[in-house]
C-alpha cells in the first residue's frame, strides 16, 4: 500500500535526504509547520514504510574500500532462496538487485584493492553451486544524483498517458 504524499511530505523527504540527522524541530522550522505536525507526518511516513531508516554519506576511499565493482550473475533458476541466503556471507556487498536482461542479478561490492575483488569472485562467489556465470565490471568513477520525487511522479503519470504498456524491459542503442 502506498501512502499519498503531499507537497509537505515530499519537501520533508528531500530535507531528510540532504541531512538525515535533522531534528523534528528543525524540520518544522524549515517546512514552516508546527512541531506536532512535523512529528505526525514523520511518524506516518515511518509507519507506512516510506521512511525505513536513515543513512550517512561515506567517502569509500577514505574508509579504505575505494575499489568498487559490479558483479553480474546468472543463476540456476530453481535456487533463488539459496542464493539470497549466501549473500549474507559477503561483507563486501553494498547493494543487490534482481535485474532483467542477460543476467539475473547485480551485486555492487567494495574492497580495498582489485585483488580483493578478484579473490571475492574467484574464491567465494564462483564456488557457489547456484551460480552459472558471472561478469565483473570495475567502477571507474561514481556520482550521486537524488531522485526528485515530485517530478519523477509527474513524469511517470505523463509517461503512462503517452506510452502503451509494451512490457519492454531492455533497450539497446548502438551507433
Amino acid at each position: 500500500m502506498t501512502m499519498q504524499l503531499d507537497d509537505t511530505h515530499i519537501k520533508m523527504l528531500d530535507l531528510l535526504r540532504q541531512d538525515a540527522r535533522l531534528s523534528i524541530a528543525a524540520l518544522a522550522e524549515k517546512l514552516k509547520i508546527s512541531r506536532s505536525n512535523a512529528y505526525q507526518r514523520f511518524e506516518a511516513m515511518q509507519k507506512a514504510g516510506v521512511i525505513t531508516g536513515s543513512t550517512i554519506a561515506i567517502d569509500f576511499n577514505a574508509a579504505g574500500v575505494g575499489v568498487a565493482a559490479l558483479i553480474f550473475v546468472s543463476l540456476d533458476q530453481n535456487r533463488w532462496e539459496e542464493f539470497r541466503e549466501q549473500l549474507h556471507e559477503l561483507p563486501e556487498l553494498e547493494y543487490f538487485a534482481v535485474i532483467t536482461g542477460k543476467y539475473d542479478c547485480m551485486l555492487l561490492v567494495r574492497t580495498a584493492s582489485v585483488a580483493g575483488v578478484h579473490k571475492l569472485v574467484t574464491s567465494t562467489i564462483s564456488k557457489w553451486s547456484v551460480i552459472k556465470a558471472t561478469e565483473t565490471v570495475f567502477v571507474m568513477d561514481e556520482g550521486w544524483s537524488r531522485v526528485d520525487i515530485e517530478e519523477s511522479m509527474q513524469n511517470a503519470a505523463l509517461g503512462a498517458l503517452r506510452l502503451n504498456s509494451s512490457g519492454m524491459t531492455r533497450f539497446i542503442r548502438t551507433r
